[in-house]
């Protein structure tokens, strides 16, 4: 009895010395959590977890250890930051529109935050929400990958395109590069499109403009336009475009109007008649005549004139047999 209860007293040592989980009934990520509202109570519970661990711990698990840790580090470090402490992106996007980042305060953030997860916040948002861009003041990707999406928005939204240059181009780090790779973009649409895109695009540049951002490329254009007699060439190009258009419309309407006339009377059998006779085919003139016989078939004239057509197409025994359907008549 008493070697069976020196036996559980051991295991449960074992146990105890070589799962502190179990001991203190806490996971790391209770640790985590509980670092979101008082990240110095969390931190004395991390020191007590990792007091505790064996020296067998994997590698796996000990990485993660130690990034828990570093988290809850950088939230003691900023735990006068609310967004930080609870880990509110929108928190810390709303802190970047009116704060500069400097290198050791973004070197905590993104230790709480992981570059990751802000490039995917930013992936996922950007196409309705401008403001997320200013992650990229934290961030090492490249500003210039979200041009495209940013032009989609503000081509489209006036409200986004004012809030974009009143509010958060004024607050991007890299405002300049961002900028001129704008401009490139939109060069590179205004010299692949049409007349209307183009004006369009004038218009979005004149806007950027307003707020001193100017390039040399759309001053040329800006000028150019300005112009009288640029004007008035213009003018010119686009009465003979439009005069073109019509000019394809009508030869297109008349092909059309041909064609129907041409497949209406060709449902007139004496028409069809008449055209295939014109034209030669006298066999085929002959058959069609036959359709307009058969519609009266005693008239002598009409008879007359099949077994001629007959004769000409070399179809001699039909010509015959109306011959002969002429003399019966008579003599009827």
């Amino acid at each position: 009895m008493l070697c069976t209860t020196l036996t559980t007293l051991t295991l449960a040592f074992l146990t105890t010395l070589f799962h502190p989980v179990i001991v203190f009934g806490l996971t790391l990520d209770e640790i985590l959590e509980k670092s979101k509202s008082d990240p110095d109570f969390a931190w004395d519970m991390y020191l007590s977890y990792i007091s505790q661990l064996s020296p067998n711990v994997s590698a796996s698990e000990s990485k993660k250890i130690e990034q828990v840790g570093r988290i809850i580090n950088a939230k003691r470090k900023l735990k006068e930051l609310d967004f930080a402490v609870k880990e509110d992106i929108e928190g810390l996007i709303k802190f970047l529109k009116t704060n500069s980042i400097k290198t050791t305060l973004k070197y905590y953030i993104l230790e709480i935050f992981r570059e990751e997860t802000l490039a995917e916040y930013l992936n996922n948002n950007v196409s309705h929400n401008l403001d997320v861009l200013l992650l990229t003041n934290i961030l090492t990707i490249d500003v210039k990958d979200y041009v495209e999406s940013v032009l989609n928005v503000i081509s489209q939204d006036d409200k986004a395109k004012k809030h974009f240059l009143d509010t958060v181009l004024k607050r991007l780090e890299k405002k300049d590069v961002f900028v001129n790779a704008i401009f490139e973009e939109l060069y590179q649409r205004y010299s692949n499109a049409e007349k209307e895109t183009r004006n369009r695009i004038l218009e979005l540049y004149k806007d950027f403009k307003t707020y001193r951002y100017s390039d040399a490329r759309f001053e040329k254009i800006l000028n150019k336009t300005s112009k009288t007699w640029y004007k008035f060439w213009h003018s010119f190009m686009e009465f003979s475009s439009r005069l073109a258009r019509f000019a394809d419309n009508f030869v297109f309407v008349t092909i059309v109007l041909v064609v129907m006339t041409t497949i209406i009377l060709f449902s007139i059998p004496f028409v069809r008649y008449k055209i295939f006779h014109v034209l030669g085919l006298k066999k085929l003139a002959a058959l069609t005549y036959r359709k307009i016989v058969d519609k009266d078939p005693l008239n002598e004239d009409k008879r007359l004139t099949l077994a001629q057509l007959y004769e000409e197409a070399g179809m001699f025994e039909e010509a015959m047999n109306e011959y002969n359907f002429l003399k019966r008549i008579k003599l009827e």
